[in-house]
């Protein structure tokens, strides 16, 4: 409870528990079976920016320090590009690409898979890639 700083809840029931909060609790509850690998799965759909930043710092906090494999299906690339080590691209059940996040999120396997145009950057404080969404009107103008 210490490392995922959930004691000021342990005295709330799950259910009344931000969505937040409730991963926090589902993370130190693994946590509790001293694991090596930690399997996560969107660990933060449904979170505003700031739970989402709590809970991917928290889990390299615990990778870095305990030494935890953490494998995680995440669908938002700008969060999996900056918080991951190495990513694993699907396209229909079947790999794509796989490798750093700069060399997996690029815009060629992005619009392949999503169909979608996307431009993509580094982002200049981290280094890490960025995908930018290009919407059907802004595409048509041009």
């Amino acid at each position: 409870m210490e490392l995922t700083d959930v004691i000021p809840l342990k005295d709330k029931f799950v259910n009344a528990l931000s969505g937040g909060e409730q991963q926090l609790a589902g993370i130190a509850r693994a946590l509790t079976q001293e694991p090596e690998l930690l399997l996560l799965d969107e660990p933060t759909s449904h979170l505003d920016i700031t739970h989402q930043v709590q809970i991917l710092n928290l889990i390299r906090r615990l990778s870095n320090e305990l030494g935890l494999t953490v494998l995680m299906i995440i669908h938002d690339l700008n969060l999996a590009g900056e918080y991951c080590d190495s990513l694993i691209m699907m396209q229909n059940g079947r790999l794509r690409k796989k490798g750093l996040p700069h060399e997996v999120l690029n815009y060629k396997d992005i619009e392949a898979v999503y169909d979608t145009v996307v431009i993509t950057r580094t982002n200049p404080v981290s280094g890490k890639p960025v995908v930018f969404l290009v919407s059907e009107e802004t595409f048509a103008k041009k």
